[in-house]
């Protein structure tokens, strides 16, 4: 019982990761916005991703601008797996692990 649950605990954990790179991909294809990089805040028990975008044109009218895309959360295992793959696509991403007192 114990190995169906771990196997079901690694699918799950791999298809968290496709689905976050396949967002990651179509954040990057937007033609509103411009993403510039990936930002992980990590905290000792969940991993924050930020999507950090250009600043838009002073110019443009405010009430049809896109809202940036959502924060992800996600746990370390898997922070450190999609590591690997933006390291491999040239994804510019940020790691941050402030401190607060």
């Amino acid at each position: 019982m114990q190995r169906l649950y771990n196997k079901k605990k690694v699918e799950g954990s791999n298809m968290k990761e496709k689905r976050i790179i396949e967002t990651i991909l179509l954040e990057r294809e937007r033609q509103d916005r411009n993403m510039v990089r990936l930002e992980f805040n990590v905290h000792p028990d969940i991993v924050v991703m930020n999507f950090i975008y250009e600043e838009p044109a002073g110019d443009e009218d405010v009430h049809k601008q896109r809202h940036n895309h959502d924060p992800e959360l996600m746990d370390e295992e898997t922070f450190e797996a999609l590591k690997k793959e933006l390291y491999d696509r040239n994804i510019p991403f940020k790691q941050r692990r402030d401190e607060f007192m």
